[in-house]
């Protein structure tokens, strides 16, 4: 077996987490995958080899095991739901909605070698963004974000479902996310909260104008698009996952669906996701 470990190199505990993860799961036949950046930082006598770059690490393990917040674990499992392969998230993060161990739980890897675990599957969103006759496609995990840019001022966006207008919003921006993601940005927004397994997207206004703009929930085969109504001093911006932002002009649009791949998450514990729930917010109460 094959195990690629990635460790946020800007979290200083991941590091640490990582060099624990290899000393619980070195008695088995393991070979690790292991960033290049860290390969004076692990003993010489384990089976590990390195890699120069994440897509690396991703396509050589047999399964990923995420060490940082949601962010890192996020990007991993996106890299990694292309190549059909399970992640595990482990939390050196301040929150950590997506991991399933917290540092102190490391010793129940061992059940990756007992086949006691399951796999979560967790829906994502497939984006295409037309821009300038030209499309490019991404996928989420969370959301796919469409905000105004520095300037304080209310941008208007189109929405249509299955190619049928539904409704202006003048707003911040727009929020569609999976039910993954109901916990991130669209909570701060003031959406709900949202079972991860179930199928849907949903649509959270940030700041809109009007006090009956709230989130909406369409089913999972729904097909919304996006097209900003352009002022003179719009700036607009798409965002994939707080991490990929494309600036949109006049006739450009946002296309979003369920994409055709999941996301698998290894659960070692059965924590209940309510409970989970309620243990991440009373953190962030403190």
């Amino acid at each position: 077996m094959k195990i690629a470990i990635i460790p946020n190199s800007d979290k200083p505990k991941a590091l640490e987490y990582a060099q624990n993860i290899v000393e619980v799961m070195h008695r088995h036949d393991v070979t690790f995958c292991i960033p290049s950046a860290f390969a004076d930082r692990f003993d010489s006598s384990y089976n590990i080899e390195y890699c120069n770059t994440n897509s690396e690490l991703t396509a050589a393990g047999d399964m990923i095991i995420a060490v940082g917040g949601d962010g890192t674990i996020i990007h991993a499992a996106k890299h990694a739901a292309e190549q059909h392969k399970p992640v595990l998230g482990v939390n050196c993060g301040r929150i950590g909605f997506v991991a399933n161990l917290e540092p102190a739980e490391i010793n129940l890897l061992e059940r990756l070698f007992t086949g006691d675990f399951q796999i979560d599957e967790r829906m994502m969103l497939e984006i295409n963004i037309v821009k300038d006759g030209q499309k490019s496609s991404f996928y989420a995990l969370n959301e796919v974000t469409v905000t105004r840019g520095s300037l304080s001022r209310m941008i208007e966006l189109s929405v249509a479902l299955n190619d049928e207008f539904i409704n202006n919003y003048r707003a911040d921006g727009l929020i569609l996310s999976t039910p993954t993601g109901s916990t991130a940005y669209s909570l701060s927004a003031g959406g709900p909260v949202i079972e991860p397994h179930m199928k849907c997207i949903l649509l959270t206004p940030i700041c809109p104008q009007s006090l009956s703009s709230r989130s909406v929930l369409f089913a999972d085969d729904s097909h919304i698009t996006v097209t900003p109504i352009m002022g003179d001093d719009n700036d607009i911006f798409v965002t994939v996952d707080g991490i990929k932002s494309v600036k949109l002009e006049q006739g450009d649009c946002v296309s979003v669906k369920k994409s055709g791949i999941t996301a698998n998450f290894i659960k070692l514990n059965q924590k209940n996701f309510y409970r989970i729930l309620n243990d991440k917010l009373s953190e962030r109460r403190k």
